[in-house]
């Protein structure tokens, strides 16, 4: 039987949680890295009553990618960063999520149930030459580009249990990447080519991993925490940080550490109350992630992310990281 993602409230993504990954020579009682709180600007890219979520930046540093309903379906919409009218991607009453640019700034590819199913599918930044490039009966999501452009990796729930896998530009070749893990998802490349890190239960609990590109292992767990959660993570253009969303502390934030798991950083406090699911779910060790996602800026200086409101919708915000 085909999974099934909620259609309840804002018919968020239900998905395992999350990415991890052990810290050599770094134990709980080291403290990290300080992030300068009072020195914190975020500055918001939408202001309506509309539910914004995904945001993903163009390379040319000028735009910023995301969903929204607020032509009434879930679709994919552009806005720039002087905060002009936001315009619409693609239209209908599919559900369109996690929009990501290609490298070269040519394509999106995003996922979609627009033919009745979650598959990965492609669009050009004004709309044009959409594709479906999955074709699966089972859940095919959050699709990530390598930094060559050449491939996309995505979430599948082929094996009845989320995976990694990697497929060409162009949907060909897809092959399973992660095995065993009870739950892989959340893929972002290294700037280097050969490393795709994730989210992954296979410890019982959310943690962050590192894999090669060849998928021959070994797994390499980059956060070791104890009955606390990261996911979501993502590389910055050069390579040197991994920016992630951890349930830590008593709180959801966004954190950022190195490619190896050293030098945790939290960037962002109490973000739990908007970010807390809107309703539950019967899958052990599950969250809804619809808006846990976060984007680089192409410097590197600024991280996109979802704002969830008081009244309970969200807001692209943007965290700049400029000391």
């Amino acid at each position: 039987m085909r999974n099934v993602l909620p259609r309840v409230g804002i018919k968020r993504m239900v998905w395992a949680v999350v990415l991890g990954s052990a810290l050599v020579g770094c134990t709980s009682t080291i403290p990290p890295p300080q992030f300068d709180f009072s020195a914190q600007r975020t500055t918001f890219l939408t202001h309506d009553t509309f539910d914004n979520l995904n945001p993903t930046w163009s390379p040319d540093g000028n735009t910023v990618v995301y969903v929204s309903n607020r032509n009434g379906g879930w679709n994919l919409w552009a806005v720039t960063l002087d905060g002009a009218a936001p315009r619409a991607l693609t239209t209908g009453p599919g559900e369109d999520r996690f929009p990501a640019f290609s490298p070269d700034g040519k394509r999106l590819a995003f996922a979609s149930r627009r033919s009745g199913n979650w598959d990965i599918w492609a669009v050009n930044p004004d709309g044009t030459g959409l594709a479906q490039l999955t074709t699966h009966r089972m859940d095919d999501l959050a699709p990530a580009w390598s930094w060559d452009g050449k491939q996309i990796a995505f979430d599948s729930y082929r094996d009845f249990e989320y995976s990694i896998y990697v497929m060409d530009a162009d949907g060909a070749n897809q092959r399973k990447l992660t095995t065993g893990g009870n739950g892989d998802w959340g893929a972002s490349f290294a700037p280097s080519g050969d490393t795709v890190v994730f989210a992954s239960t296979r410890t019982g609990h959310g943690d962050l991993y590192a894999i090669d590109l060849a998928g021959k292992g070994p797994y390499r767990r980059l956060t070791q925490t104890e009955n606390e959660r990261e996911m979501i993570p993502t590389f910055n253009a050069d390579g040197s940080k991994i920016a992630f969303v951890a349930e830590r502390e008593g709180g959801r934030d966004i954190w950022v550490m190195d490619p190896d798991g050293s030098r945790q950083t939290r960037l962002t406090r109490n973000l739990s109350g908007a970010w807390q699911p809107r309703f539950s779910v019967d899958r052990e060790l599950y969250a809804a992630i619809g808006y846990f996602t976060v984007a680089w800026s192409p410097d590197g200086r600024s991280l996109a992310y979802t704002h969830v409101d008081r009244d309970g919708t969200g807001q692209i915000a943007i965290l700049s990281l400029a000391r």
